[in-house]
């Protein structure tokens, strides 16, 4: 399973330089080291201390989710360990790498695969959630953004709301229990679902909903600071613009679901910041690179780290494909 997982890695990697090899033409090479030359490289502290805010608040969050559905013989600092190992396998596509925390939890305290799999879900739906509604008050700049993020919001709202029918939920999982194929993972949906149930109860899921907000706030000021670190006036108009950039250009990735979001975030955020603050080409490139650097870059690092102390589960050591994590 390792090598599997190792090969699409490094797959994902050689995409990534390659996107990061496009952009530095795009901005033009020279140019683009002068820029980040240029930087006023004295609020890095600053930015990944802002980067930081948003992994304690992502973990609370994560925590605070095992608690909802059960989960309480985990301790907190093995906890950390197993939230911050999930960025170490980013770059496996479609965001399946964040499972890990998932065999990660069964490794070492039992926990069901199909149950806790479903806390990752919710991360993701309410960091979506939390996305839009600093894209939507980044938009107050730009108000023609708001219908679409309406609409967003609004098909969201739909999903809990059906999530939290438990009449629909069950015509559903006994309707799949009789399908020849599916029915065999009829208990898996079960389990899914029950969990889903309670942490997307009005009070979890307001709870992780303002968690996320502001954890992601945090990066949105990554951003901000990057862009004062460039000269750019550090107005509350900028703070705005930032919010729109990054979150906008952080969901765009998301929905791609390429690894880690790689080129269609540096892409989207590059052109918005030219377009939509007015600079240069390589000076939206050099503040692309620098945000990403401290986002996406720093928490591989930061997960690789953490696996490394907490300890990759056996299933995960073992080179032989034959060998799969089963529930």
């Amino acid at each position: 399973m390792l090598s599997g997982l190792r090969q699409k890695i490094v797959l994902s990697l050689a995409f990534a330089a390659l996107i990061y090899l496009a952009l530095t033409l795009y901005a033009d090479a020279p140019k683009l080291a002068q820029s980040l030359l240029n930087w006023d490289w004295r609020w890095l502290p600053l930015i990944l201390a802002a980067v930081l805010v948003n992994y304690l608040l992502r973990f609370v969050r994560w925590h605070y989710y095992l608690r909802v559905v059960g989960i309480s013989n985990v301790p907190a600092f093995p906890s950390l360990l197993i939230f911050l190992s999930g960025f170490s396998l980013t770059m496996v596509p479609g965001k399946l790498g964040e499972l890990l925390k998932s065999v990660l939890l069964k490794s070492r305290y039992g926990t069901s695969i199909s149950y806790s799999a479903s806390i990752v879900a919710a991360e993701r739906l309410s960091d979506t959630l939390g996305m839009v509604l600093l894209v939507a008050l980044g938009a107050i700049v730009y108000p023609l953004g708001l219908p679409a993020l309406a609409i967003v919001v609004a098909g969201m709202l739909v999903v809990i709301v059906l999530m939290q029918s438990r009449a629909l939920a069950e015509h559903l999982l006994k309707f799949a229990e009789h399908i020849p194929v599916v029915g065999k993972f009829a208990h898996l949906g079960r389990n899914l679902y029950e969990c889903a149930y309670l942490m997307l109860s009005w009070k979890p899921l307001l709870i992780a909903l303002a968690l996320s907000a502001v954890a992601w706030f945090g990066e949105c000021v990554a951003l901000f600071l990057v862009l004062v670190g460039f000269g750019v006036p550090g107005t509350l108009t900028l703070l705005l613009q930032s919010m729109f950039i990054y979150g906008g250009a952080s969901l765009f990735g998301a929905i791609t679901l390429l690894p880690g979001g790689v080129g269609a975030t540096e892409g989207s955020m590059t052109s918005l910041a030219q377009t939509l603050i007015g600079l240069g080409a390589s000076v939206a490139a050099a503040a692309t690179l620098l945000v990403r650097a401290s986002t996406l870059w720093f928490a591989i690092i930061l997960g690789g780290l953490a696996l490394v102390i907490f300890g990759l589960p056996a299933s995960y050591a073992d080179n032989s494909p034959s060998s799969p994590v089963v529930d």
